[in-house]
């Protein structure tokens, strides 16, 4: 998806590119949503992504500019979790959506259909924020589309009313009540062949032989993740509870109900510590951290060019107040020492660590941000 431009100057000129490069940018999930002999309505999703970088969950009550409060799953930073670059969402109304990477549809020209008037940045929140039916978000793109993306994805939605569709370039999708829908990653509207991905027959029995419920959608979760795997959501959209788990923290679950999330007012929790959602947790204390003289012969140790799939490549190099990072659209930003192994940025809540990877004994560059944990790059 789109990214809203909100980054601080500092921050946003390293991260510029390959935030940008995110716009309507999804990775491979596996959805699915039933309807249960007792009638309520269920949903999972399966995200797969990039190794190495943070997922939230990021919750935004009700205000006066929308009838619902929602929250939303986003990559990278809360940041991504506000406009077009969320990855999926699920408001208070029982509606909920998350996307499929699809090969690019061809022959569909997006400046054909008619612009958002308040722009693609506020198409999703405005659908979490104002709409409750599977039907209300059909007859918004049937107007509607976004002028920068939208081609290469595909929309799961459903509602707690039992209606399921796809939306994606290459048409509309939907199933009559009761019947289950599952989206992986092939055009579904545009009928590519379903034995492409593994995934889909694995759902398709499940729901064939088994009733809709929390230990079936577990099932699905469970039989279908990978090594890529990041986090997993299941929802009851009939009572509004919610499950997540991830590999960031694979020794817990939690159960929480989106009436209890709203209630807690906006805030953005990590999939690094899932029982922030039931837990209190002492409130954040921006830090102000002060310069260190370090040698440049201990800056040596972290020169050179690190990787993440999800970030392009990030180049180091000794500065005379710290050391530089260059990102992949040649912008560079100073970072000053506060320790031997930590920089950070003047003037804002953004540091990186370097740290050898017990795993593969190579040194690793991790930024957070505001205290959060968003993203490592290894050295190549």
């Amino acid at each position: 998806m789109g990214i809203k431009k909100n980054i601080s100057i500092t921050y946003f000129t390293l991260l510029f590119t390959f935030l940008l490069f995110q716009q309507m940018k999804v990775s491979a999930c596996t959805i699915a949503s039933a309807v249960a002999s007792n009638g309520h309505v269920w949903n999972c999703n399966n995200e797969d992504g990039p190794l190495g970088v943070a997922n939230f969950i990021n919750v935004f009550p009700k205000s006066t500019s929308m009838k619902y409060g929602y929250f939303t799953l986003s990559y990278f930073s809360p940041k991504l979790g506000e406009g077009s670059s969320m990855q999926g969402g699920m408001n208070e109304a029982g509606l909920t959506f998350d996307f499929n990477g699809i090969n690019t549809v061809k022959g569909f020209d997006p400046k054909k259909m008619k612009a958002f008037h308040f722009g693609d940045e506020q198409i999703l929140p405005y659908i979490l924020g104002n709409m409750s039916s599977v039907t209300e978000v059909i007859e918004f793109f049937e107007t509607y589309w976004f002028q920068n993306g939208f081609v290469s994805a595909q929309m799961h939605v459903a509602d707690r009313f039992g209606r399921f569709a796809i939306i994606s370039a290459s048409g509309i999708k939907s199933v009559r009540n009761g019947a289950f829908l599952i989206s992986t990653n092939f055009d579904i509207c545009g009928k590519e062949d379903s034995t492409s991905c593994r995934r889909y027959p694995i759902v398709t029995s499940i729901l064939k032989n088994q009733d809709a419920g929390f230990n079936t959608m577990m099932e699905i979760c469970k039989k279908t993740s990978g090594e890529s795997t990041m986090y997993s959501n299941i929802q009851n959209l009939t009572t509004g509870e919610v499950w997540f788990f991830s590999k960031h923290d694979p020794e817990v679950m939690v159960k929480t109900n989106i009436c209890d999330l709203l209630s807690k007012g906006p805030k953005s929790y990590t999939f690094s510590d899932l029982k922030a959602l039931i837990e209190k947790r002492t409130a954040f204390q921006p830090l102000h951290p002060t310069k260190i003289e370090l040698a440049d012969v201990l800056k040596s140790r972290y020169i050179g060019t690190y990787m993440n799939d999800y970030t392009g490549k990030l180049v180091v190099e000794i500065h005379q107040d710290g050391i530089k990072i260059t990102s992949v659209d040649g912008n560079s930003n100073i970072l000053l020492p506060q320790s031997e192994n930590t920089f950070y940025f003047p003037n804002e809540d953004v540091r990186v660590e370097f740290t050898k990877d017990k795993k593969t004994n190579k040194l690793t560059m991790s930024f957070y941000e505001n205290g959060f944990w968003i993203f490592d790059a290894r050295k190549t």
